[in-house]
């Protein structure tokens, strides 16, 4: 019933106009329509439901963790995908929304000699932006922003941030905060802005239709289960690796919006052996750029992975103010409306929303998903060697975790241990209040069509 509403409604609802493309020397258009197939209020609030929210790192938080591969690789298991993600994709699939663009074998590079830059396919990882994409911000204006948290590092980071009455988005990885907690906390308790960064930090367009569902759709769930029920709007892709299929996912499932950037320190590998880059480097990069043209407006890729990242950031900040740039949070510069699908803010009204129903006993209406992949490709998970268009995007996981020196170093104190606790099968609540505007907002809007 749940299935065949949501499927009505998505059909009904009129889609809304989305702010004008971008100006890039570069920019190839892609198949994409340049409308959004779901207003910002849309039923992405199908895929969430619940009316309580477990502690963060309570036993019920923890058992709200995806169920892992049986390994215990901390990859999300695809065959136990909750049934609403499986349902909206398929939905979606069905609609001819999602394009059948075979996996990527790494970053920028397919089977069949196929052309990344083609608009059939646009590949983010060497420099195609699509219209819809954000990665320009209004002239004058430098977005604040940091991948890869929550690290040991965070607070550090967070300390400086508060100092100087600054906000900031932090793209999280779902796989960091299950290793770092006690720095999530800190991250939920300052107000900053929240968007998703993927579970496992694998570069998305080498891998299947269902394994990019999981991927988002998990690292959404985390900051929704830990923010009382917000729904993150924003999301960018590992190594800045999608194309138009990946993009199609997190939009036409999920409501994201894709945030990537215009310049790179490549800050993730100051910790590297030998370094790609220094700080020395970096503050040169830093002084051009701050001093450059304010038109456009700076979206600088920065990493919270290691106190030199951090310090690279720290040693910029006073040239950010003394050159005169308006520093804001990168979801506050890219959409007025903020971070979150349902809510104004951090502190905000959270409206009706609904994902899965967890009570503490693991993910609930999960249901195996094979034979749903649109995309039949395995996940790879080959280190990039580097962009082919230079963008020096931070390579992707090799295991399981994300690429990062925190979640490295913690890998073998995960907990839960090889797995959370697999799927009851428990048929998932959907919250009543929802349910009923569903329904009855549906009859409304077909009988106005009538």
């Amino acid at each position: 019933m749940l299935a065949a509403v949501t499927l009505l409604v998505l059909h009904l609802l009129p889609a809304y106009g989305h702010s004008p493309a971008h100006n890039h020397n570069h920019i190839a258009r892609n198949a994409l329509p340049d409308t959004w197939f779901q207003p910002s209020d849309h039923a992405v609030r199908a895929l969430f439901a619940r009316d309580d929210f477990p502690a963060v790192g309570s036993d019920a938080w923890v058992a709200s963790l995806p169920p892992f591969t049986p390994e215990g690789s901390q990859t999300p298991d695809i065959t136990k995908l909750p049934q609403a993600w499986v349902d909206a994709y398929n939905a979606a699939k069905a609609a001819g929304n999602i394009p059948n663009i075979p996996p990527s074998t790494t970053g920028g590079q397919y089977p069949n000699n196929l052309d990344p830059m083609s608009s059939d396919i646009c590949s983010s990882y060497i420099g195609c932006r699509a219209p819809e994409d954000h990665f320009n911000v209004p002239d004058g204006t430098l977005a604040l922003n940091f991948d890869d948290g929550p690290t040991e590092f965070t607070g550090q980071l967070l300390d400086f941030l508060k100092t100087n009455n600054e906000i900031a988005t932090h793209f999280v990885i779902g796989y960091s905060i299950q290793q770092n907690v006690s720095a999530w906390q800190l991250l939920l308790d300052s107000g900053h802005d929240l968007a998703a960064h993927t579970w496992s930090h694998h570069q998305l367009t080498t891998q299947s239709d269902m394994e990019v569902v999981s991927e988002l759709g998990w690292s959404m769930n985390i900051i929704y289960l830990s923010t009382g029920g917000r729904v993150p709007r924003f999301w960018r892709p590992p190594t800045g690796d999608a194309d138009n299929r990946v993009r199609a996912i997190a939009k036409y499932v999920f409501g994201m919006e894709m945030i990537v950037w215009n310049q790179d320190t490549e800050d993730w590998s100051l910790t590297e052996t030998p370094p790609p880059t220094t700080t020395a480097i970096i503050a040169g990069q830093m002084n051009t750029w701050l001093n450059g043209p304010k038109s456009p407006g700076l979206m600088i890729l920065e990493h919270e992975l290691s106190n030199l990242s951090i310090g690279a950031f720290m040693a910029a900040y006073p040239l950010m103010k003394s050159a005169g740039w308006n520093t804001q949070s990168a979801a506050r510069l890219v959409n007025p409306d903020g971070a979150y699908r349902n809510s104004a803010g951090p502190t905000g009204t959270v409206t009706a929303a609904g994902l899965l129903d967890f009570k503490g006993d693991g993910p609930s209406g999960t249901s195996n998903s094979t034979g749903n992949t649109g995309s039949s490709g395995s996940a790879s998970s080959v280190k990039p060697t580097g962009s082919a268009s230079g963008t020096g995007s931070k390579p992707a996981s090799t295991g399981a975790g994300a690429s990062s020196n925190a979640s490295s170093k913690n890998a073998s104190a995960s907990a839960p241990s090889s797995s959370s606790p697999a799927a009851t099968g428990g048929a998932a609540r959907l919250d009543i209040a929802w349910f009923n505007a569903l329904v009855f907002g549906a009859g409304a809007v077909a009988c106005m069509m009538l």
